[in-house]
């Protein structure tokens, strides 16, 4: 299994997309990011681990962070 990508190497690597690119990823994001944290804090089978709840949540708040951020870069 791979090990989750950190919340400050995901930011940095959308922000080094190009600008068209960077909002793909960033809708991508905002769009999976929060049903897998749904899921995954909904899990009844014995396998939650708060810990996946937790990086998932500092996820999504780089998501958001990064859609702000796009937003005032572009003044769209």
């Amino acid at each position: 299994m791979s090990k989750a990508v950190s919340p400050s190497v995901l930011k940095r690597s959308i922000k080094n997309l190009p600008r068209e690119k960077q909002r793909e990823s960033i809708e991508r994001g905002l769009r999976v990011v929060p049903v897998m944290l749904i899921e995954e804090s909904g899990r009844t089978d014995g396998f939650y681990n708060p810990k996946v709840v937790k990086h998932l949540s500092k996820v999504l708040k780089v998501y958001q962070d990064c859609w702000t951020d796009y937003l005032v870069e572009n003044h769209a």
